[in-house]
């Protein structure tokens, strides 16, 4: 049995040109379901057939902090919980705060073995961002759900 926290899968994700264009820029799909696991009854689910474009760091600063690499799996966990803001706790989706999914992020982060300057860095972009743009809500789109909905894996 693994230690808590640990993601139960590996990330594995291919370009999606179709929902690119759709969506007005690049989006890579999860081909394969994985789970940080929390505990045995809370995880943060991330099912195959979603889209991410990976960490959404702007290009000024992807030399410094990339939007893939080693944290892959982190920044797309964290897009599934922007997307709906809800964890699963024993079964049953349950609503949590921006700033818990933000939270979520680092912890994942650091299971995948972020460095103490990678974490400070995406930290201070991540929280900088909730709080100057008062996010609050789910991010989902009735177009990107439809795209989700519509993949046949």
């Amino acid at each position: 049995m693994n230690a808590f926290p640990y993601f139960d899968g590996p990330l594995d994700t291919r370009y999606d040109r179709k929902a690119s264009v759709a969506l007005g820029k690049d989006h890579w799909r999860n081909l394969g379901r994985f789970r940080l696991m929390l505990s045995e009854r809370q995880w943060a689910d991330v099912p195959a057939g979603i889209l991410s474009d990976g960490g959404t760091i702007p290009r000024l600063v992807q030399n410094v902090v990339s939007p893939w690499g080693k944290l892959g799996q982190a920044y797309v966990m964290h897009d599934q919980l922007c997307e709906y803001l809800s964890l699963t706790v024993d079964g049953r989706p349950v609503p949590i705060t921006r700033a818990r999914c933000d939270e979520l992020l680092y912890v994942a982060m650091q299971v995948l073995g972020a460095t103490p300057l990678e974490l400070t860095k995406v930290r201070a972009a991540v929280d900088l961002y909730r709080k100057a743009a008062g996010v609050t809500k789910p991010s989902n789109t009735a177009l990107k759900r439809s795209l989700e909905a519509s993949w046949r894996g």
